[in-house]
């Protein structure tokens, strides 16, 4: 057998193994790209669910954040809208004012409810100190409306020319009364039981309230609340509505800080009504402020 025959033959014995390593080979490289198509398929799958609870987590938070805008803007609109009444309770008819004054008091309340369930630590702290300070207006509001409504009708009775030579009896009965209003809580108790039927004498000889009013003034007169100086102020200066403009500040930044992902251009404004309210820094502010009850 020549070189040729031998060649033949072993190329004949080579060929079935080798054939079968090349199957084996490709079987394993099919295997490798398949595994490696479905190790990169799952972690598509992995980082797409992973995205998805982002942005889930992400559309919470927004919706969190809305939620605790709106009524974060109810609680400050009740509130307005209380300090507002008890502005303008001097003004109404005595018999309207303890219904309204206990509608707007009853808001505050109902509002501050769901604020509390969506509302951090910080913002709650001074919501409550809001919340107690409209409280107290809510307490003081009746008598603060027949001190001022008092007062007001009084500073009508005076002499419209001058005062200093005036010889009407009501003129100066009214100009009288009013200076006993309002220095009234500083006097000592025997002073007031002392003047106390002199000035029943001018508030009648005034002729600038009815029976009833005067009534209601000296009621008031009679227990002589602790709080009568703030009630009453000054010709400038409102206290009561000062504190509630020192307390509504700092409400209104926390409400601000609370919700950072919340868009400024919301159609329905979820912060356009804190960037209002900061601006709310008089009580005469308070009685025109941005957010109507």
């Amino acid at each position: 057998m020549d070189l040729v025959d031998l060649g033949t033959v072993a190329t004949a014995f080579l060929t079935p193994p080798i054939a079968f390593i090349a199957a084996l080979w490709a079987r394993r490289s099919s295997r490798q790209s398949a595994d490696a198509t479905v190790g990169s398929s799952v972690n598509q799958v992995n980082g797409s669910i992973a995205a998805a609870r982002v942005q889930t987590r992400g559309e919470l938070e927004l919706r969190r954040q809305a939620a605790l805008a709106e009524t974060s803007a109810a609680f400050l609109r009740a509130s307005d809208a209380l300090a507002r009444t008890v502005q303008q309770l001097p003004d109404l008819a005595p018999e309207e004012r303890q219904d309204r004054i206990a509608t707007h008091g009853m808001a505050v309340e109902t509002a501050l409810g769901p604020l509390e369930l969506l509302g951090p630590p910080e913002l709650l702290r001074h919501a409550k100190a809001l919340r107690d300070f409209c409280r107290t207006l809510e307490n003081l509001a009746l008598d603060r409306a027949v001190l001022r409504s008092a007062i007001r009708a009084l500073e009508s009775g005076w002499c419209p020319f001058n005062a200093e030579i005036c010889d009407n009896d009501h003129h100066g009965a009214a100009f009288v009364a009013w200076e006993f209003l309002l220095e009234w809580p500083g006097r000592e108790d025997e002073e007031r039981w002392r003047d106390r039927g002199l000035l029943e004498y001018c508030l009648h000889e005034s002729q600038c309230m009815t029976e009833s009013d005067v009534v209601r003034v000296l009621a008031v007169v009679d227990r002589v609340p602790a709080a009568w100086s703030r009630m009453i102020g000054g010709p400038v200066r409102d206290p009561l509505m000062e504190r509630f403009a020192f307390l509504r500040a700092p409400f209104v930044e926390a409400a601000r800080s609370a919700q950072p992902l919340v868009p400024s251009t919301e159609p329905e404004g979820l912060r356009a009504w804190a960037s209002n309210a900061v601006s709310v820094a008089t009580p005469s502010a308070v009685s025109g402020s941005s957010l109507s009850a």
